[in-house]
């Protein structure tokens, strides 16, 4: 492909992902419209004093540090809970849905752990961590009382936050490699493929659709889970705990650009997540 033939096809998916983003812009800007209009009578604050503290995040807030530091503590937490999540539900779902007899012996007990709130777990988190945080377990123990990121990822936050993603990841990996085709497989065989074979060209292919919609909701889940986390009491840090505070203080303004903040990420984790398996999906729907 020329580079000519190939600006002109960036330039036309382009325009065809801008055309697809607008009709999901009517909703947002018709409410946008509603506020500034009846703003007058609204006990909210008006549009221009949650901007203000959208355009300056590295502004001290509230004295609890700037929407810049406690964004970046909440996604950091998010992303190694939910790395955890990933690194141990993916294969825990491939042998699941690979292994009769693997899923008749652990179908049980994640049957039995999958309901089990996050919040509802950090009480005992708490019990078994206590505080402790990545600056003791690294012995960074002169860290302690500075504001230090290390200070701010405790055990027991991660460890929920691993409680929430894992399931979506087991399950949905055990449903997309359960769901491969059987033909797919015994045409691997018949042409005497092995086991390791099948699983790198056939069963790891066909179910990465079911695989990125587990990353899906195990990020959205991630996500929900550490904004309530932060909310309660005991958090010092983290955008759910400057929401929190926010309220507290009857600054509307910084509560509702702690909202708007935490609807974007999140739709930026799900979009991300969505483009990244997206081919993917595309093979799956030119099946016959």
């Amino acid at each position: 492909m020329s580079r000519l033939a190939l600006r002109k096809k960036v330039r036309t998916d382009l325009r065809q992902r801008v055309q697809s983003l607008l009709p999901g812009l009517v909703i947002p800007t018709l409410l946008l419209s509603l506020w500034f209009f009846f703003n007058s009578r609204s006990i909210l604050p008006a549009p221009g004093a949650v901007l203000d503290v959208l355009l300056d995040p590295s502004a001290d807030l509230l004295s609890c540090g700037s929407l810049f530091w406690n964004t970046g503590v909440s996604l950091i937490r998010v992303l190694l809970g939910l790395s955890i999540a990933i690194m141990l539900g993916t294969p825990i779902g491939f042998l699941m849905g690979a292994s009769n007899r693997f899923r008749h012996f652990t179908s049980l007990i994640t049957e039995l752990a999958r309901p089990l709130s996050p919040i509802a777990l950090l009480p005992l988190s708490i019990i078994i961590f206590k505080d402790t945080s990545f600056t003791e377990v690294l012995g960074l123990n002169h860290l302690k009382y500075s504001r230090n990121i290390l200070n701010e990822l405790q055990i027991g936050m991660i460890f929920i936050l691993a409680w929430g993603g894992i399931f979506p990841v087991i399950l949905e990996t055990m449903h997309g490699v359960r769901g491969v085709r059987k033909v797919y497989i015994e045409a691997a065989r018949v042409l005497g493929a092995g086991r390791m074979f099948i699983f790198k060209h056939v069963l790891f292919p066909a179910s990465l659709p079911d695989i990125f919609a587990g990353y899906r909701m195990a990020v959205g889940r991630c996500w929900m889970v550490i904004i309530a986390a932060e909310m309660l009491p005991g958090t010092n840090s983290g955008i759910g705990y400057m929401l929190r505070y926010s309220y507290q203080l009857s600054r509307l303004d910084v509560m509702l650009a702690c909202i708007f903040i935490i609807a974007v990420i999140g739709l930026v984790f799900s979009r991300g997540l969505e483009l990244l398996g997206e081919k993917w999906l595309l093979l799956r729907a030119r099946e016959r």
